[in-house]
């Protein structure tokens, strides 16, 4: 597309397709441009001159340049993409690390809860054990009148 366009362009400027545009309105009052003169019947209203001074030299400084930008441009933003990619899997990676230790943490709590738990329930039958209840004294009293 842009190569068309910049031929184009060229080919436009190329003293051998024009060097002069001449503006003119006719008798019914439209404009017309043309490399011709007008004809007698319609009022001259500008002559156009168009000066070439197309340096071929110049011209492929001017795409090597534009080439070698190009290039610049193109590999800027292979680096950036690929610098994206790997902040963007460093980020993975860290909230994959977060989540880990979000687990490890809920599996301690949960360790450090049961692990009082069964403490609990240890000292609650050392308890229990310790006291005679006073049900089984009852039973082996003698009974009185």
């Amino acid at each position: 597309m842009r190569k068309t366009t910049l031929l184009l362009l060229l080919l436009a400027c190329n003293p051998a397709f024009s060097d002069s545009i001449q503006k003119w309105t006719d008798a019914s009052g439209q404009i017309h441009y043309g490399d011709k003169p007008p004809p007698s019947t319609a009022r001259m209203k500008q002559h156009i001159e168009i000066y070439s001074n197309f340096d071929e030299s110049a011209y492929q400084a001017a795409m090597k340049r534009n080439s070698a930008l190009y290039k610049e441009v193109r590999q800027i933003e292979k680096r950036e993409k690929s610098r994206a990619k790997a902040a963007e899997k460093r980020l993975d990676d860290y909230f994959k690390s977060l989540d880990k230790k979000s687990r490890d943490l809920e599996r301690a709590k949960a360790k450090k809860r049961q692990s009082r738990e069964s403490e609990r329930n240890r000292a609650s039958i050392k308890l229990r054990r310790s006291k005679p209840s006073k049900t089984s004294t009852e039973k082996h009293k003698p009974f009185q009148l």
